[in-house]
């Protein structure tokens, strides 16, 4: 009886069993966490990416050369680090035009010009070049009349993540829209430079 009184009284070792009981809750919190960052600073990048490439283009002035519009394409490689978005994504930046009469609504859209930058296999959202652009891909708050220019980035990024522990959705993808504000960057002058067709 006297040893039963011991053994009821006694508490060493109790932390050593609550902890037990809580470090697998704490490792998976932990590796969840570890997920879910790197996840987030991954879609905080690709967007910055998408953003980047639209606002650096928009920015330029008629007489748009393939020399300069490979040289924004390769600044997403910058912007996206530490991703890789050569090897693991694809920037698709599409020009799309108003076509019909000038002066009034257009009657349809379509692929003016496309450029792409990364490696992996990824159908954008309006086709190719001279693709027709349905009215509904168009924001309302992004009105394209006849003759003008909106420039989409959309770039896709095959997600790996870090510990692997909680399912992810492995594919990011953004869009970005801009409007030219120096020019009509309508045609890409070509000045002897690989073109990086889609």
């Amino acid at each position: 009886m006297k040893l039963f009184r011991l053994l009821k009284n006694c508490r060493k070792g109790v932390a050593a069993i609550e902890m037990a009981f809580v470090a697998p809750v704490l490792i998976m919190m932990i590796l969840a966490s570890a997920d879910i960052v790197s996840y987030l600073i991954a879609n905080q990048k690709i967007s910055r990416a998408a953003y980047t490439i639209s606002n650096l283009i928009t920015q330029m002035d008629e007489g748009l050369t393939e020399s300069q519009l490979s040289d924004m394409m390769l600044s997403l490689g910058e912007v996206s680090k530490p991703l890789n978005l050569s090897t693991s994504g694809k920037a698709t930046v599409t020009a799309i035009i108003g076509v019909g009469t000038d002066g009034s609504p257009p009657d349809s859209y379509r692929v003016a010009w496309q450029r792409c930058f990364g490696a992996i296999d990824s159908i954008n959202d309006f086709g190719g070049e001279g693709a027709v652009v349905a009215a509904s891909e168009i924001p309302d708050n992004m009105i394209v009349l006849t003759s003008q220019i909106l420039v989409v980035t959309e770039v896709v990024y095959n997600f790996t993540p870090l510990v692997g522990f909680i399912a992810i959705n492995n594919q990011i993808e953004y869009l970005s829209y801009f409007r030219p504000r120096r020019g009509s960057i309508e045609t890409i002058v070509n000045d002897g430079q690989t073109t990086s067709t889609c």
